[in-house]
């Protein structure tokens, strides 16, 4: 009986160490962990203290900054936190690290009930969001993260629906706002223009424009800070085997033209279109560098840190989302871009291990951003987490 009575006692406390230990493995709430401890007096280790299947490359380390926003796509950073989109949840949302440890512990709800938001970013204190179908904005200060009025869409009537649904945006160095629309489909002619593009617009929403066509999928874009030239990633076309066409990263210029739907890679006629191209032009111009077909080359953002190695102060971080139907998984990581002064691009791996060795896929890199301390935020929107990825000359927090 004493035994008995001994055993119900402990009970609550053995099952409070299960649920730690169970949540401490896989990383989950560690927001509602960090708020528990300081109420009961219990020291939880910090997210980069935890045993974590990530790595880096030298002079890098990675912490879990934030896992309780499902679906994290769109980013976009400012003093008074990191804003993050949710196309699942329809929300936009700025992370809180009152204790500047280095991880957030909570979000606020900047605006939701919008239509699949993906693209963010801020330009003269306005917060700018893409929703599927329209671009709106905000009034926003960066410094203190309030806003200001009501949220108002500037640019409507975005084509919708398709395979490619998400909208990317960034404001180039001339002032202008830039918005990638990808294809309707895997391959086809497009009723609509504006569809396998990039345009541009002023700030108010107006005078819009295309700036490059045969873009299939451009999901994220950024400007060459010394020498403020753009450039855009494209995800290949499907079905052509595990090993054609490339992902590619473009070099934009305006009124180019870059191939899809009529050839792929570099220059490969496509077996399906190639017949259509009317004029040795439509070949479009080659990429400036290839990714492995299907790694799905989403975000990328080009490093305006002096405090990274000096390996990376002309290089850009890009994140493959990895494939989704090659008959043997790839991608899954971010990569570093390095360009030479001849004017090559060198690819490395900056952070893995989204992807183990038996397959089994942990994670996917989906947008970037950067912090004046040089560090890089990554959404990934297949383990709802944001991961902050820093120098090592930096502290963690």
């Amino acid at each position: 009986m004493k035994r008995r009575l001994l055993l119900l006692s402990l009970l609550p406390a053995l099952l409070l160490a299960a649920w730690l230990t169970s949540f401490l493995k896989t990383g989950g709430l560690h927001t509602a962990l960090q708020l528990s401890s300081r109420a009961l007096g219990i020291k939880v280790p910090r997210p980069e203290d935890m045993q974590s299947p990530l790595t880096t490359a030298a002079g890098f380390k990675v912490l879990r900054y934030y896992s309780a926003i499902s679906g994290p796509r769109g980013l976009a950073y400012s003093p008074a936190g990191l804003i993050v989109s949710s196309s699942s949840e329809g929300g936009v949302y700025r992370l809180i690290d009152s204790d500047r440890d280095g991880s957030a512990e909570r979000h606020i709800t900047i605006i939701d009930k919008l239509k699949r938001p993906t693209g963010l970013a801020i330009h003269n204190n306005w917060l700018y969001i893409a929703e599927t179908d329209a671009i709106g904005r905000i009034a926003y200060n960066p410094l203190n993260g309030t806003t200001q009025g009501r949220y108002q869409r500037i640019i409507h009537k975005l084509p919708i629906g398709g395979n490619h649904w998400r909208r990317v945006i960034h404001f180039g160095p001339d002032g202008w706002l830039y918005l990638a629309i990808g294809s309707s489909c895997n391959v086809c002619i497009e009723d609509d223009p504006r569809r396998g593009t990039i345009m541009r617009f002023h700030a108010d929403g107006s005078a819009g424009e295309i700036v490059a066509t045969g873009l299939r999928n451009s999901a994220g874009f950024d400007w060459a800070p010394w020498n403020a030239q753009l450039y855009a990633t494209d995800n290949g076309r499907d079905w052509l085997g595990d090993d054609e066409p490339p992902d590619e990263l473009n070099h934009i210029t305006h009124g180019s033209f870059y191939g899809w739907p009529y050839s792929n890679g570099f220059g490969k006629v496509d077996p399906d279109y190639g017949d259509h191209s009317s004029k040795p032009s439509q070949q479009g111009n080659p990429p400036a560098h290839g990714f492995r077909p299907h790694n799905a080359a989403l975000g990328i953002i080009f490093n305006r840190s002096s405090k990274l190695p000096p390996d990376y102060q002309r290089s850009a971080f890009v994140a493959l989302h990895g494939s989704w139907n090659r008959s043997t998984p790839d991608g899954y990581k971010v990569v570093s871009l390095h360009w030479n002064e001849d004017g090559s691009i060198v690819e490395k791996d900056l952070l893995t291990g989204f992807l183990t060795p038996k397959g089994r896929i942990l994670g996917r890199p989906a947008e970037l951003a950067q912090s004046e301390d040089g560090s890089l935020y990554i959404s990934d929107d297949h383990a709802d987490t944001l991961y902050r990825l820093y120098p090592t000359n930096s502290p963690a927090k």
